[in-house]
């Protein structure tokens, strides 16, 4: 079947999900904006194909359509709704129509009509649920029936017992007037009135320009390779590419764990590939570095999400890890959008002439030596550490002889091979000064990079760059559109490599080119519908899809029966392997679907963000414990996670106030300590109800200066707000009560539950007014709470210590150093951990015989470096022939002498 007919299926799911066009109150719109029409409607009946408007209202409005195609839509709307509706907590005037269809205008003769389809009427299901938020089979009940009939919402609203004036509904086709309209306002029951108009209303923001793109991607005659590897589409691009990327891993500032490298080169060599990132494992920090990866390489990346805060996080870290933040484009943001006007403009005129001038072949030249160096110092260690077993091994053996003069023997013979530790102890310091001094170049090298291609553009693109200033300032679509098309976007690209762009935004940003960038990558992809998606890809020669199916995913009110009619009236088959559901799937979940090999997959496994406590439970009920848990030391076990008891009820408004009135209590006390202390810890609070958030977001406001909720990032909200987002401290309200368990399902859900409870760097409070034994033994609240008391048990230490490590310990003991053997950090057994004044060092014993006997790769030296634990290797062969200098080292180490 057609990858065309998907594609539509997708489009009409996201239109009919998108229904709730801004029409809450048509009563507001402008003159020029609606057009109530007169006398008898006889285009709703069916029994005119077209009706005559005045040319008056036509010639205009035909103008302003194709100016604002993108932005705006001209509909016909009919069967009025006027009166008091309470929409979230605030009673509100609503004039809203039942039924909307888009309207097209057209001359015929010196005369104006406008024309509809009558199969493409849609129900106005934003203004039904408000009306009837407990009927949860409204959309398949109305589909059934011929909606189009005035008799038929009479008898519906009638027999759903709402309170509604309606019988003057059943005049249509004849209309009533504005004046009707205002008579109806002042009426304590609402009305329904039979009038039908035009009106040029703003697309929903979740729409706008989207069905627009949906519709050209769908009549062109090209593809991009992502899409055509979701859809399966035989004449697509081969997913495989034919030579593989030459990857620039070493023009990058940092050091890059191996699933990020995986990342990179999946970016680079796929037209397809996931990447899975659970809470905390830097995801947002391997998105920039791909992107900066690719940038050094000369090649273009789209970095799409379906909310600002996403880009912003990646945008910082393209600024501070990487420098790149002038030309990393961040689009779609006013405050932005006004800084990038200002820097083109000025590139324009010159001011940044001066600083334009360096060439990045020099310091790619540096990098390529110094990588030739690190490369030469490291196998050299390496070499002698592989020498420092079999020495060590066999002066062992020698002692398990007990022949005193074949050790003395084999001592005088190796002792000036076994005291050159001294000089890679600091060999292996000039490794990590080289690596920092490499990092250092890897960014002056991105930093001229830039400089050396904005140069190109201005001195030799000059046209593409003035077109470009005045598309992002054109007022219109229409302008816009004709500024683009005077852009060279290789040229522009270029120069402005990276590109932050909301999904919602994309359609103002960039036209619509198939496969203008190198790369997309689609950040919190389970918060991403499909159909949005489509656009992006489109846009793109590969596709990198970012999220965490643990995680939230993205919110549907499409009707499952409705989706199952869209399905049919494309002729797409329930099992097609493409068409998946759209309310129940993200763009994250066809995408796993399609790929079937490992080698189009990443998982980041590192967790950075939180205290071991706050990821335990996380990690061991929803990641089958394979998170590096980067900041587990001896000790973090306990004290990072806090549970208060209280005697809360939730009211009928879902609201608990004894919980909310101790939040806000503790909020209060945490910043005296923090103003004591001299820090301020950033706070959030996280109630999985809405009505529970929004009491304590209005008590935040009421009660704490507004100073200090700037300075400690006071924010509460539900899990839906903090997605994406993190706080020192998070204090968690669950609001529910012994008598409310049937709310508890809710947070039984494992991604509401995994997002709850993952938000917290250092401190996480929970405020529990249920008794957690009442409910089910697998409730994940339960299992949480119960969780609490095990971390303690989870540090691992060998109880088989050998001769050699009972040497070093009593040694260290006699200094006042803690030590743990064979403990278990980031994965990995460490043959003796030692810490003194919070200061651990990871001791890689070399030579000894038994299960410590080997030594680590320079990989584990940069996995405990990101860490923040500090390596230090230690032969047997000298702490024989030198047990002092050894001792002196680590003191030294732990910066104890």
């Amino acid at each position: 079947m057609s990858y065309k007919q998907i594609i539509s299926y997708y489009r009409d799911c996201y239109k009919e999900d998108s229904a709730s066009i801004n029409l809450w109150n048509v009563n507001k719109l402008k003159q020029e904006d609606r057009l109530i029409l007169q006398g008898k409607d006889e285009l709703g009946t069916g029994f005119l194909p077209r009706l005559p408007i005045p040319e008056e209202f036509a010639a205009p409005m035909l103008k302003r359509v194709a100016m604002y195609q993108r932005e705006r839509v001209l509909l016909y709307a009919r069967f009025l709704f006027v009166g008091k509706v309470t929409i979230k907590g605030e009673l509100k005037t609503v004039v809203s129509p039942l039924l909307f269809s888009e309207a097209t205008i057209e001359q015929d003769n010196g005369n104006c009509y406008f024309s509809t389809q009558a199969d493409e009427t849609e129900i106005n299901e934003a203004l039904l649920q408000q009306l009837l938020p407990d009927d949860n089979a409204l959309a398949e009940s109305l589909f059934s029936e011929d909606t189009r009939s005035a008799s038929f919402w009479t008898s519906y609203f009638s027999n759903n017992h709402i309170e509604i004036s309606s019988l003057e509904l059943l005049q249509y086709p004849k209309l009533a007037q504005y004046s009707d309209i205002k008579k109806a306002l002042t009426k304590k029951i609402p009305s329904l009135l039979p009038i039908s108009m035009l009106i040029f209303v703003e697309r929903s923001k979740s729409s706008r320009g989207v069905l627009h793109e949906l519709d050209t991607i769908i009549n062109a005659n090209q593809l991009s390779a992502p899409i055509g590897k979701l859809f399966n589409h035989t004449m697509a691009k081969s997913n495989k590419v034919s030579k593989p990327a030459k990857l620039k891993y070493d023009f990058l500032p940092g050091l890059l764990s191996g699933p990020q490298k995986k990342v990179i080169a999946i970016a680079a060599n796929n037209s397809l590939g996931c990447v899975s990132g659970p809470p905390g494992t830097g995801k947002s920090y391997t998105i920039a570095a791909v992107a900066a990866e690719h940038m050094a390489r000369g090649e273009s990346v789209l970095i799409v999400a379906n909310n600002e805060v996403a880009l912003d996080v990646i945008a910082d870290k393209l600024a501070s890890n990487f420098t790149l933040g002038d030309v990393s484009i961040k689009a779609g943001q006013k405050a932005f959008l006004k800084q990038l006007k200002d820097y083109t403009a000025d590139l324009l005129a010159g001011y940044f002439a001066d600083d334009l001038d360096n060439s990045p072949k020099a310091n790619e030249q540096e990098i390529n030596q110094l990588n030739r160096l690190l490369g030469k110092l490291e196998h050299r260690f390496m070499a002698f550490s592989q020498k420092a077993i079999s020495r060590g091994l066999r002066l062992h053996q020698l002692e398990l002889q007990q022949s005193k003069w074949l050790k003395r023997a084999y001592l005088f013979f190796i002792q000036g091979s076994i005291n050159q530790w001294h000089h890679q102890w600091h060999a292996l310091d000039t490794i990590n000064k080289r690596t920092i001094e490499r990092e250092t170049l890897a960014s002056d090298y991105l930093n001229t990079l830039k400089k050396n291609n904005l140069k190109t553009l201005v001195s030799q693109h000059r046209k593409s760059l003035q077109a470009f200033n005045q598309a992002i300032r054109s007022r219109t679509s229409s302008k816009q559109l004709a500024q683009f098309a005077k852009i060279e976007y290789a040229k522009l690209f270029a120069a402005f490599p990276i590109w932050l762009v909301s999904l919602n935004s994309l359609h103002k940003v960039l036209p619509l080119n198939s496969e203008m960038f190198d790369l997309v990558i689609i950040d919190e992809a389970t918060q991403c519908n499909i159909s949005s998606c489509l656009p992006a890809l489109y846009r793109a020669k590969r596709a990198l899809i970012v999220g965490d199916t643990k995680q939230l995913k993205h919110y549907s009110f499409l009707a499952r029966a409705k989706q199952n009619q869209l399905l049919s009236k494309n002729n797409v088959p329930e099992n097609n392997q493409s068409a998946i559901s759209y309310r129940d799937n993200s763009i994250l979940d066809l995408a796993l679907k399609t790929l079937n090999t490992d080698k189009e997959l990443a998982f980041l496994d590192e967790h950075f963000r939180s205290k071991p406590e706050l990821i335990h439970f996380s990690n061991q009920s929803f990641y089958h414990s394979r998170l590096k848990v980067m900041q587990h030391r001896p000790c973090t076990s306990s004290g990072h996670l806090h549970l208060h008891r209280l005697e809360g009820i939730r009211d009928t408004s879902g609201v608990n106030h004894q919980e909310a009135q101790c939040i806000l209590a503790d909020i209060q006390a945490q910043i005296t300590t923090d103003n004591n202390t001299g820090i301020a810890h950033s706070i959030g609070v996280i109630s999985p109800f809405s009505a529970q958030a929004e009491q304590i977001a209005a008590l935040i406001e009421q009660h704490i200066p507004q100073a200090d909720i700037i300075k400690h990032s006071i924010r509460a909200a539900t899990l839906f707000g903090f997605q994406g987002e993190e706080r020192d401290i998070m204090l968690i309200s669950f609001a529910i009560d012994n008598n409310s368990k049937h709310a508890a399902a809710y947070l039984n859900k494992a991604d509401v539950f995994n997002v709850t409870i993952t938000r917290a760097r250092q401190k996480q409070s929970l405020y529990l007014s249920i008794d957690d034994s009442q409910l089910p033994e697998n409730n994940l609240l339960r299992r949480y709470i119960a969780s609490m008391t095990t971390f303690h048990a989870e540090h691992s230490i060998t109880s088989e210590i050998d001769a050699f490590q009972q040497q070093i310990i009593a040694a260290l003991q006699e200094q006042q150093i803690e030590t743990w053997p064979g403990y278990a950090i980031v994965g990995t057994e460490i043959d003796i951990l030692c810490r003194y004044a919070n200061k651990y060092l990871a001791i890689d014993l070399i030579g000894f015989p038994g299960p410590w006997a080997n030594f680590f790769e320079l990989t584990t030296y940069r996995l405990f470096e990101r860490a923040g634990v500090e390596i230090l290797p230690l032969s047997y062969g000298l702490w024989v022939v030198d047990k002092q200098a050894c001792i002196d080292k680590i003191k030294s180490t732990l910066l104890l002498q």
